[in-house]
């Protein structure tokens, strides 16, 4: 391992090359692990974003990633469906107002985001 190291390290363009064998590793790990709750850094910013909504109260997202091709080259998962739950979904400006801001922030189509009122605490 370290005559291979020294080899690359004497011959040009060998920085770069090993600059994009690290970004190729970092990108087969995920962005954002999982909390304990179960959601992701961007689903709470995104559950807060959308509680934050007139009237939807309460809301969580959670949010579908494809698989990510591995390799050389390959891109970061890119979002391919969501659910919202929300306790003002049962109005339909507000359902309106949450697929809306979650089109903008996951730049995902309306029939990819699934909105369903939340279950009432007790």
């Amino acid at each position: 391992m370290k005559d291979w190291l020294n080899k690359l390290k004497g011959s040009k363009g060998s920085s770069w090359l090993l600059l994009a064998l690290l970004l190729g590793v970092l990108l087969l790990f995920p962005l954002s692990e999982p909390r304990e709750n179960g959601m992701t850094d961007e689903e709470q910013r995104i559950s807060a974003t959308l509680s934050a909504i007139a009237g939807a109260g309460e809301s969580r997202i959670t949010i579908y990633y494809a698989p990510a091709e591995k390799g050389f080259g390959a891109s970061a998962a890119m979002p391919q469906g969501a659910v919202i739950l929300s306790r003002g979904a049962n109005d339909i400006a507000v359902r309106l107002q949450l697929l809306r801001a979650a089109e903008t922030l996951l730049q995902l189509p309306a029939d990819q985001i699934e909105i369903f009122p939340m279950e009432e605490a007790e």
